[in-house]
């Protein structure tokens, strides 16, 4: 008596055999395909988020580069503002000493 849930494996014709091949290459492609297009949206979205961080630390550099040369700018201006101050106060210790004479 043959057990229950199992049944006789009946031989499958050429045509029978045919369609099955037919239909698991057909599961293949579309397997395939699934998972290109997965591996494509997942570059897509990872190509997006580095666009989007290089946007950013572009924004950080050129930021930080822009301070670093107003602090130069800075130095170079009060320099030549003291400069210009003592030579201010030459010309005038100057005419002073004329207007003394």
């Amino acid at each position: 008596m043959p057990k229950k849930g199992k049944k006789a494996k009946v031989p499958l014709t050429d045509e029978e055999q045919l369609l099955l091949f037919q239909q698991k290459l057909l599961a293949e492609e579309e397997a395939a395909k699934k998972k290109e297009r997965l591996l494509t949206q997942f570059l897509k979205d990872k190509l997006a988020k580095e666009e989007h961080n290089s946007a950013l630390n572009l924004n950080k550099i050129n930021t930080q580069w822009r301070t670093v040369l107003r602090e130069v700018k800075t130095r170079e201006l009060l320099k030549d503002i003291e400069i210009l101050s003592q030579t201010f106060e030459r010309v005038v210790d100057c005419k002073d000493g004329v207007i003394k004479i």
